[in-house]
């Protein structure tokens, strides 16, 4: 590690020279310009350039298709590459189709070039933009009107809402995913211009968002079932349907805010509180002595996705504890 003793010219200046090394290889040189950021740790990040580096990925994917290929290209995604040059000897229109159909389920990234044998993929999302804290609100409003639908189509029998929630689920993926990109985006550059988060609370958000988005799974799941017709809920069960959906909203809510404001104590409590209702997603599938065997198999899908969907939230709590001793600590230290 390289030491400079900080000097002082004039009556306020101090000045302290920069390791002629990383000078060389980053071309600077007398009247060059420096930009200075300043982390939440204090550590200062220099930069020959403004805007943030340009990361390129450049991706030879052969003949890979389908599954293999989004799994590609969410990791240069996710990794923080503003731009992905991917490349094929001869690219079929397969391989196209599933390259336009990820890029329209991430936010950010659009395709600027297209030839016969490359596609360029540019994320046109600024660093300024990548705003996790609004980003896991969002995905908590989608998520509980996917519960709350969900629940609906289920009651109602509605095929079109359930066939929505189903659809909805891409929009949390997005969302989770934009999360994970902010979390790397901090960890390469420190931080995030008007973005107020360290890396710690930066990676409970992330840890949040991904228990929200298993979460819409199972809201998914529950939708599903929503889609068949034939069925036909007895009452003992639709009422307790109906005072999940209020519950489990408030839940939610409640986790979040509780993370966002790292209220420890507060989250302490709604640990307590998820485990006195857990009793009632349990109690689905004892409900009514009915014999029915597809009945029976939802109550058994409902009472399995109830259960996770506390346990998930329950999760979210613990992050927000572990998040304030995280804080606390760095205060300490401070």
């Amino acid at each position: 590690m390289d030491t400079r003793k900080v000097q002082r010219t004039g009556k306020s200046t101090f000045i302290v020279s920069l390791p002629k090394s990383w000078a060389t290889k980053n071309g600077i040189s007398a009247g060059s310009i420096i930009y200075i950021n300043q982390g939440d740790n204090g550590a200062l990040t220099l930069s020959t350039d403004r805007s943030e580096r340009d990361l390129r990925a450049h991706l030879d994917i052969g003949d890979k298709t389908g599954e293999h290929l989004v799994r590609d290209i969410i990791g240069c995604y996710v990794g923080g590459y503003r731009t992905i040059e991917v490349t094929a000897g001869h690219m079929s229109s397969m391989q196209k189709k599933d390259l336009h159909q990820i890029v329209n389920k991430l936010i950010g990234p659009e395709i600027l070039e297209e030839t016969i044998n490359k596609v360029v993929i540019q994320d046109l999302l600024s660093s300024e933009e990548l705003q996790s804290e609004r980003a896991l609100k969002r995905i908590r409003t989608v998520v509980k009107s996917m519960i709350s639908d969900s629940l609906a189509s289920l009651l109602h029998s509605n095929e079109e809402l359930a066939a929505d929630v189903i659809a909805r689920d891409n929009d949390v993926d997005r969302l989770n995913l934009l999360i994970s990109r902010q979390f790397t985006e901090i960890l390469r550059s420190g931080s995030v211009k008007q973005e107020t988060l360290n890396p710690i609370a930066a990676f409970n958000y992330m840890q949040a968002a991904s228990n929200l988005e298993r979460i819409a799974d199972h809201a998914h799941r529950i939708a599903e079932i929503g889609c068949k017709k034939s069925l036909n809920l007895p009452d003992d069960l639709k009422e307790e349907l109906s005072s999940m959906d209020s519950l489990l909203c408030g839940l939610i809510d409640d986790s979040i805010n509780f993370l966002i404001q790292t209220n420890s104590d507060k989250a302490n409590e709604l640990i307590d509180r998820i485990r006195d209702i857990q009793s009632h997603a349990e109690g689905i599938a004892k409900l009514s002595g009915s014999k029915d065997k597809s009945e029976m198999l939802v109550r058994l899908v409902l009472a399995g996705s109830l259960e996770r969907m506390l346990d998930y939230i329950k999760n979210i709590s613990e992050l927000t504890i572990n998040l304030s001793h995280a804080t606390h600590s760095i205060e300490k230290a401070g």
